[in-house]
């Protein structure tokens, strides 16, 4: 099915001012969808209802709420601890009207690596949203003790086997680690619930703590960085096996910060255009490429 710009969203995360701010920057800017961070929500100025409202009345879709961390692999009190927590944010998905919570790999010291634990732990996480009609897109990422690439989670969620619990999978992790492309080949293309873009300046990244830091502070949209063509090539392998879902460009960079929600935003659009219509020598959709000039033409007026 051919890419087009509304399978591109923004991740919220990606830029500097207020919620409010923020989610009218990525509707100028052409998206029709952005993910919400938790703190965006219990964080308001006002208060969670109006961060809630807010997010409703934006016009935007919600790609998911994130980012439930360090949850799986644990026991006793910290267990009771985790799934206390992950029913909080579940709840405040359902406000915002996700239907999807990102989930990432447990960093935790304490956390058990067994394969069966973790499955079952996750397995709980997906029965406790699936009354909401709410999925979980589980990544694993490097830095994680429990599952540290995209085949390892797959492996997990296979044997966890709930329809509303798949992949994450994060275009940074996969080039940033080196997995090999052809890995995608192993996961069924409804295994994958989300996949994030992102590049990154460096030429290559040399340890773990150099590759957690570059995820934190130092992204850049894809066409800027210096792996254009590794995401083009991970671009067109999801295409290959027949991925549908949603894209969210997750631009975590400090310096980007400091500028206008409005710019980061239009630097996510050109991202778009970018991989929509080079990448796969495709041109959009008439109607989205007229919302962009428009919204582009009203941006300049502004």
């Amino acid at each position: 099915m051919p890419l087009n710009f509304n399978d591109f969203g923004i991740d919220c995360a990606s830029m500097a001012g207020s919620l409010e701010t923020r989610l009218a920057a990525a509707r100028q800017s052409g998206f029709t969808h952005a993910m919400i961070a938790a703190t965006d929500i219990v964080g308001h100025p006002a208060n969670t209802e109006t961060a809630v409202r807010t997010i409703r009345d934006s016009g935007l879709r919600v790609t998911g709420l994130e980012a439930l961390r360090d949850f799986e692999g644990l026991s006793g009190k910290l267990h009771e601890y985790k799934v206390d927590v992950a029913k909080s944010m579940l709840e405040l998905c359902s406000r915002i009207g996700g239907r999807l919570l990102l989930t990432e790999a447990s960093a935790s010291a304490h956390a058990d690596i067994d394969p069966e634990k973790i499955a079952r732990d996750l397995r709980k996480l997906a029965f406790l949203a699936l009354p909401m009609g709410i999925r979980i897109a589980f990544k694993g990422v490097s830095w994680s003790r429990t599952v540290r690439d995209f085949p390892t989670a797959a492996e997990i969620i296979s044997l966890a086997d709930c329809p509303n619990l798949g992949l994450a999978i994060d275009a940074f992790d996969v080039i940033a680690a080196g997995v090999p492309l052809d890995d995608l080949d192993l996961v069924f293309p409804d295994q994958i619930f989300l996949v994030q873009l992102s590049d990154f300046m460096l030429q290559e990244i040399r340890s773990t703590d150099e590759q957690a830091a570059t995820a934190a502070h130092f992204r850049v949209f894809p066409g800027e960085g210096a792996h254009s063509e590794d995401i083009a090539r991970f671009i067109v392998k999801l295409e290959e096996i027949g991925y549908f879902g949603d894209y969210s460009f997750d631009v975590y960079n400090t310096d980007y910060l400091q500028m206008p929600a409005e710019t980061i935003a239009d630097r996510a659009r050109r991202a778009a255009e970018w991989l929509g219509e080079t990448v796969l020598r495709r041109t959009l959709p008439v109607p989205n490429m007229e919302r962009l000039r428009a919204a582009r033409q009203a941006g300049n007026r502004n």
